[in-house]
């Protein structure tokens, strides 16, 4: 599914973007740009296909709305508006005409029309690059034992790898939303906070004026429910792996630091001693919910986060 929120944030930061009537009007005609490009498809497609991504669009409004609205609440396109989008509402001046689209505005709803016929894959151009440069192959094996024999590849159903299987330090077909980025990112956060949005699988590091280095994530079972403020307790490098019972009878004993080990490159635990953030064998997972484990990167981004992140940082939940 297209990641709309990304590109529609290029569109609210517009001139006219204060304007909650005109933005009513770029949210219109983007449903309606997207509803015609889905209907046009080679094959067309299912109602039930156009509706979940006009419900993802409409999230993703929603969600700019509410942040929008932490800077100027007299302005903000209120939840019912958006529910009734191209309604016009009684007590409300209806609209006579189509509003006039600032350039930036079309490039943004051809963004949106385009991604689909390329599968789903977005390629907007985004702002300038704020992150480090990816972890070179060194860093991320540095201080690693030498990898034994690989064995058979072997995976579960929800394409988790078996320990012992090293996937790599990260997946060269990653789609482009997963990978590691800087992006526009308005919270109340402090700088160096990390805030983990478990829906979207993505993990934000807050940077100062407005940005966030983005990760994506691939969450476990065990931190589904999981909520709130937790802190970083402790980092370990290529920590060493204790089987959880679920699989017990697969990987009967605790396996160490090294390629192929669960936890990947890195570790960060959390205060709660149970959740944790850490690296993977299974580098494809990201952007996936899987059974075991807690929240997941690939060894070169969990590399890239370990060395921005001190102990005591706080992290926060979605």
């Amino acid at each position: 599914m297209v990641d709309y929120y990304s590109a529609l944030l290029r569109a609210v930061t517009a001139p006219d973007a204060g304007d909650a009537q005109w933005r009513r009007g770029m949210y219109d005609r983007a449903r309606q740009m997207l509803a015609a490009r889905l209907r046009e498809r080679s094959p067309p497609a299912r109602q039930a296909e156009i509706a979940a991504e006009l419900s993802a669009l409409d999230a993703a409004i929603s969600r700019l709305e509410a942040e929008m609205s932490w800077t100027d609440r007299s302005s903000v396109v209120s939840s019912g508006d958006i529910a009734d989008i191209g309604a016009v509402k009684p007590e409300r001046e209806p609209i006579a005409k189509p509003m006039q689209m600032r350039g930036t505005t079309w490039l943004v709803l051809a963004v949106i029309v385009a991604a689909l016929g390329a599968g789903g894959l977005v390629f907007w151009p985004h702002r300038a690059q704020m992150s480090a440069p990816p972890a070179t192959k060194s860093e991320t094996s540095n201080a690693a034992p030498k990898p034994g024999p690989m064995a058979k590849v072997a995976t579960s159903k929800d394409g988790d790898l078996a320990a012992g299987i090293d996937g790599g330090s990260s997946d060269p077909d990653q789609g482009y939303v997963f990978r590691r980025q800087s992006t526009f990112y308005r919270t109340l956060q402090p700088v160096g906070t990390v805030i983990v949005d478990k829906l979207q699988h993505f993990l934000y590091l807050i940077q100062p004026n407005n940005v966030a280095v983005r990760y994506g994530i691939g969450l476990g079972g065990q931190c589904t429910e999981l909520a709130g403020l937790r802190h970083v307790a402790t980092k370990a490098e290529w920590p060493p792996w204790q089987p959880p019972p679920g699989v017990i009878e697969r990987n009967p004993a605790p396996m160490p630091g090294g390629p192929g080990n669960p936890l990947g490159a890195r570790l960060l635990q959390l205060d709660d001693n149970s959740s944790r953030i850490n690296g993977t064998n299974a580098p494809k997972t990201i952007g996936t919910t899987v059974i075991f484990g807690c929240f997941r990167l690939a060894n070169d981004d969990v590399v890239d986060l370990y060395n921005r992140v001190a102990v005591g940082a706080p992290v926060v939940v979605n």
